[in-house]
């Protein structure tokens, strides 16, 4: 994905595509160990991050007025998946991509 930015991709677009890719494999597994762990490293894969490393005009800054994604469905992800909840990170997957896709907006 972030070679796709470095050719010049919307960082917006690629991180809706990221959340697109964790929503569509939490839906075809059964178990959380099956979930990708490739597909969510946090900023390390994370193309506003990349774009905007200490988060002055990232969009999801701008919205929250919060640095590294705190007032997402990010973190509530991340403590689902601590938690070997599937059922909770498949809700807060779906809402991290509906909160970056009105991004767009």
């Amino acid at each position: 994905m972030l070679r796709r930015l470095e050719r010049g991709d919307d960082p917006l677009d690629l991180s809706i595509q990221k959340w697109q890719d964790i929503v569509d494999c939490l839906q075809k597994i059964r178990s959380v160990r099956e979930f990708d762990e490739d597909l969510e490293r946090g900023g390390d894969n994370c193309a506003l991050c990349e774009t905007f490393p200490d988060c002055k005009g990232c969009p999801v800054y701008e919205k929250t007025g919060c640095t590294d994604c705190a007032r997402t469905e990010y973190y509530r992800f991340r403590l689902a998946w601590r938690r070997a909840d599937l059922w909770a990170m498949r809700d807060a997957a779906e809402k991290e991509l509906n909160f970056l896709r009105n991004l767009q907006h």
